[in-house]
């Protein structure tokens, strides 16, 4: 900007002048030492600049990329020892459980060994009114095999959480300890010989319990879907499973929970001895010597 001499007098401003200002203020030009370098370079017939840098640039921008791309890579790849191990694992489980179920068989038929043997003492000693009494009294107990005609009750969770909207992700009602215990007991109630829950026989020592959505039948988890077997007359338990207390409970199960229910008649229904029996001797004591230890 441009100044008169005289006092008091001022003229306008270049316009040249003024865009020059506005040019630095907008475009700063590059510090006074780059220009050094540059004119140090031209003066020695060089070009002003180097590309080098840019090159530099992209050779470091691709082995970073290479070292960021195998890095991931190997963190993906899965470990061998770590995989070997755990099929090491996995296999000596498998093999845990394959000797398990060997024993619990071997177990299993031992002690039917032994109550035959028993049997057959007993038999030996009391005669043909003693069988009779072992029989029924085995029947009783879950000590033996029986066969007959009865019903089937199917019990299986719900496919979906009852009047849901399309897109719900509500979790459907399930099958709990509670709707078995009262299905079995109505059909104890209605005659049953014999009740079976998922091949475990059921006795007057049994239980059938819950732990957290895991259903529990003598200490052993069973899976859905449930099936309630029981012996006995069929007419009285499809009536005590189809419009007795028992159904009108089934039926609340579907129209209520939607749970799945069924309820089949069978002509021979075959259920195995109980898992847990123990055996116990008692004898009646002598009124002398229980008075005398009073």
């Amino acid at each position: 900007m441009r100044w008169s001499s005289r006092p008091g007098v001022t003229r306008d401003p270049d316009p040249a002048a003024s865009m020059a200002v506005l040019e630095e203020v907008l475009d700063p030009p590059v510090g006074p030492g780059y220009h050094s370098a540059a004119e140090a370079r031209v003066s020695v017939g060089l070009p002003p600049s180097s590309g080098s840098r840019t090159w530099l640039m992209l050779l470091t921008a691709l082995a970073l990329g290479f070292l960021i791309t195998v890095s991931a890579v190997t963190l993906r790849t899965p470990d061998p020892a770590a995989a070997e191990t755990r099929a090491q694992l996995i296999e000596r489980i498998e093999s845990a459980e394959d000797e398990g179920d060997e024993q619990s068989l071997r177990l299993e038929t031992l002690r039917a060994d032994i109550l035959l043997l028993e049997q057959r003492q007993a038999l030996a000693a009391e005669g043909p009114v003693a069988e009779r009494e072992i029989t029924e009294s085995g029947v009783l107990v879950g000590a033996g095999t029986v066969e007959g005609p009865g019903v089937v009750v199917a019990l299986a969770d719900a496919t979906r959480a009852v009047d849901a909207a399309p897109g719900d992700e509500a979790d459907p009602e399930r099958v709990n300890a509670r709707d078995i215990q009262l299905v079995v007991n109505g059909l104890w109630a209605a005659g049953a010989e014999v009740v079976a829950v998922n091949d475990q026989r059921l006795t007057s020592m049994s239980a059938i319990r819950f732990a957290g959505e895991a259903i529990i039948v003598d200490f052993r988890t069973i899976a859905p879907p449930y099936e309630v077997r029981a012996i006995g007359d069929p007419v009285r338990l499809e009536t005590e499973a189809t419009t007795g207390a028992t159904g009108a409970y089934l039926r609340e199960l579907r129209q209520q929970l939607g749970l799945q229910t069924e309820v089949s008649v069978r002509e021979n229904i075959t259920i195995g001895p109980a898992e847990r029996l123990s055996t116990r001797v008692g004898t009646v004591p002598d009124p002398e010597q229980t008075e005398e230890n009073r």
